[in-house]
């Protein structure tokens, strides 16, 4: 059993245009703990390698830095020129309901769309909303222990 639950390994989220989600991700991640980035080439094989001299970079990965306590979680935003946005959503949480209402109204500033904020603090209270690509995200404050 790890010492730390993580929520999850990795996740790569793959885009049409790294280049019109770039500065959102450089705003939103390394606030959200996800501080540690390397930029990564992606070749058609799939084969992943640093960039080469003169190369642009087609992947960012970030992580959160953790030391011996076990592997960070790692996101990683993938250019897939054609791709279109998925229909899922990624949540990211938080750690407080004010947390929620702080990034509420910050998320316009860095480039975020069809921003929906839930203020039910009593319930669930989260944030909708889409990076430039139109990927759907969203940030959460989950309770530990249920409601009555």
């Amino acid at each position: 059993m790890p010492e730390r639950f993580l929520g999850f390994d990795h996740i790569d989220l793959r885009v049409a245009s790294l280049d019109a989600v770039e500065a959102f991700y450089v705003a939103l991640l390394p606030a959200l703990g996800l501080v540690h980035r390397v930029e990564s080439f992606v070749d058609r094989d799939g084969v992943w390698r640093k960039p080469r001299a003169g190369e642009r970079y087609n992947v960012i990965e970030y992580s959160e830095e953790l030391g011996n306590a076990g592997p960070p979680r790692f996101l990683g935003i993938v250019e897939d020129i054609g791709m279109l946005p998925i229909k899922s959503r990624v949540a990211f949480a938080v750690a407080t309901p004010q947390d929620v209402r702080a990034w509420a109204s910050r998320l316009a500033e860095i480039g975020a769309c069809n921003i929906e904020f839930e203020d039910d603090f009593d319930a669930y209270p989260a944030v909708f909303f889409e990076d430039p690509a139109g990927t759907r995200l969203e940030l959460c404050a989950r309770r530990n222990r249920p409601v009555v």
